[in-house]
Order: structure tokens, then C-alpha cells, then sequence
């Protein structure tokens, strides 16, 4: 089949476009979602985890260019588990503690619905990771609860997944991955960032060409393209801050000193990263009060810069 190609292709990293791919609520996002999960899981071949459920499906609506937006994935999959999958490109030294308060929310959600305590299911979470953040050489961790001198498993109701993508590339490279790993098509496809590999990925699996198909159809999706792009921008801002913050904390802690930057980078930067989407979005055209709703500008503002730009 020949298909129309996007000018340029998202990248899946982009947790915007992860949501899209995995976390939109359609048939076909349903799919890879439920394809994802039962290799994480390592579920047995002929065997299937149940219908999974978005909880929270993605909508257009999302304030991405704030720096603090939360692009996960949360999902209820019939007689396993409530999950929540996350994409985190930035490394803010907290994924531990994070995932620990998702998955007590994914608990506390379920109590909020009239639940007794003997009702719970099982809560999952699943980080993929752009950065190295264990010790141990395994780029998939997996994290439960057990008595510590007898070892003895606690009942199996909390499960952290870490899912470190740079240890897997430079495994990958090293061709030091088993060629059964269930895994590795999906973090190739996450991780790709050569264009010319999409057909070659998607000729290679069934499951990996659906995949592609979606990301396909978000980079050729204009609307969808800018808020990607005006997400890749708010992530920058993180990194740009995080940084700076970091140099400044040498003497008086890096704790304060990334409060330090974070709270100048809001003063300072923000409203101009807002400035410069807006710019983008009306030179594709886009609606005044869309870019209204996404940047939080005033109309006045996003009018003036029009004029300009005429």
C-alpha cells in the first residue's frame, strides 16, 4: 500500500505524541496499548490481558505548553489491573517518589467510587524513562513489595515498572539484546529518530506497522503538529531551567537552586515561549481563540501579534 508521507515525522519520545498513539481511547490506540502492555508483562503468546479502558483520554483541550502539565496514561484493564503509563523525558530526580504517588491515586480513585478496601485491584505503573536513573545495568526494572529478611512477597497489589531507554540503546548497539525480547520492538519505535527507518520498522511487525500508521496520522495532523511541537518547547523550557538552576545551586544547595530557576524561568521565559507558539501557530494558520484556549494569552496579545506578522 502506498500512503501519503508526512513532511516531517513526530517523534514518539514526545509525550504528547505517546499519549496520542497509546492513550487517545480509539479502537485502533486500544490496540497498541493492550499490544504494549501484554509485552511488558511478558503475558504468555496465545494468551491475552483483558479489554483495556482509557480513563483518560486525550483531548485537544490539554494546556501543553505548561511546563508542569501531566501527559499520562491512565487505564482500567478488565480482570488485571488499573495502570498508569508515563513517557518522562526530563530527569527531575523524583521519578521514584512520582510513581509511588500515581499509583496511590490510581488507589484512592477506586475508594473515591464507593469501593470497599476488599474491592481494590491491582494498581501498575510504567515509567519510560529518557535518562538512566538506577544503578543496576537493566534497562527494565520491575519493583514490589517483600519482607525484607524472609523475602516473602507481599500480595502482588503494587507493581513499579522503570523502563530506562538509553541503557536499552546502548545494549541495542552492542547487540546485547536477545533477539526474543518482546520489548525491543517497542523501544526501537520509541527511541527511533531516523525517518527513513519508519517503513522498515513497520515491515518488520504487524503490531509495529500500526503503530507507525498512528504516527503517521498525528504528524500529518496540523492541529496536532503544533501542539506537539509547542510541547517539545515547554519540555526545552524544563531542561533550560533545570540547568541553570543547577549551575546557580552550587553553594547554596541544588534543591534551592532549581527553585531558584524554575521560579526565574516563570517569571522570565514563560510568556515569551508562549509568544513564540502563538507566532507559529498563526503562521499555520490557526484559529484566534484556539490559540487563545492553548497559550493562555489574551486576545488583544495574539491579535497584536498578527498585525505584526501582516
Amino acid at each position: 500500500m502506498v500512503y501519503k508521507l508526512p513532511i516531517f515525522w513526530l517523534k514518539p519520545k514526545n509525550d504528547f505524541v505517546f499519549k496520542f498513539v497509546f492513550g487517545r481511547g480509539t479502537k485502533q490506540s486500544n490496540k497498541l496499548l493492550l499490544a504494549l502492555l501484554n509485552d511488558v508483562f511478558n503475558v504468555p503468546k496465545g494468551l491475552s490481558l483483558g479489554i483495556v479502558e482509557i480513563t483518560n483520554p486525550l483531548t485537544f483541550q490539554t494546556n501543553v505548553t505548561d511546563q508542569y502539565a501531566i501527559l499520562d496514561i491512565r487505564a482500567k484493564v478488565a480482570g488485571f489491573a488499573h495502570v498508569n503509563l508515563e513517557m518522562q523525558r526530563v530527569n527531575q530526580r523524583n521519578i521514584d517518589k512520582r510513581t509511588l504517588y500515581y499509583g496511590a491515586k490510581l488507589f484512592e480513585e477506586q475508594l473515591d467510587k464507593g469501593n470497599e478496601y476488599r474491592d481494590l485491584k491491582k494498581v501498575v505503573t510504567i515509567n519510560f524513562l529518557d535518562f538512566s536513573y538506577f544503578t543496576t545495568d537493566m534497562y527494565h526494572s520491575c519493583y514490589r513489595l517483600m519482607e525484607k529478611r524472609t523475602f516473602e512477597p507481599y500480595p502482588d497489589l503494587l507493581q513499579l515498572h522503570f523502563i530506562e531507554m538509553p541503557k536499552f540503546v546502548r545494549q541495542d548497539k552492542e547487540n546485547l539484546i536477545h533477539p526474543n525480547d518482546r520489548m525491543a520492538k517497542w523501544i526501537r519505535f520509541l527511541t527511533n529518530e531516523d525517518d527513513a527507518r519508519w517503513e522498515e520498522m513497520a515491515n518488520q511487525d504487524p503490531i509495529i506497522e500500526n503503530a507507525v500508521d498512528m504516527l503517521r496520522t498525528v504528524s500529518m495532523d496540523r492541529e496536532a503538529r503544533m501542539l506537539a511541537e509547542a510541547r517539545e518547547k515547554a519540555l526545552k523550557d524544563i531542561n533550560s531551567i533545570r540547568g541553570e538552576a543547577m549551575r546557580e545551586g552550587k553553594e547554596e544547595g541544588i534543591e534551592e537552586g532549581i527553585k531558584k530557576g524554575i521560579e526565574k524561568g516563570r517569571k522570565e521565559g514563560i510568556k515569551e515561549g508562549k509568544r513564540e507558539i502563538a507566532k507559529k501557530m498563526l503562521m499555520e494558520g490557526a484559529d484566534i481563540n484556539f490559540i487563545v484556549k492553548m497559550t493562555e494569552l489574551t486576545e488583544s496579545e495574539v491579535l497584536e501579534m498578527k498585525s505584526e506578522l501582516n
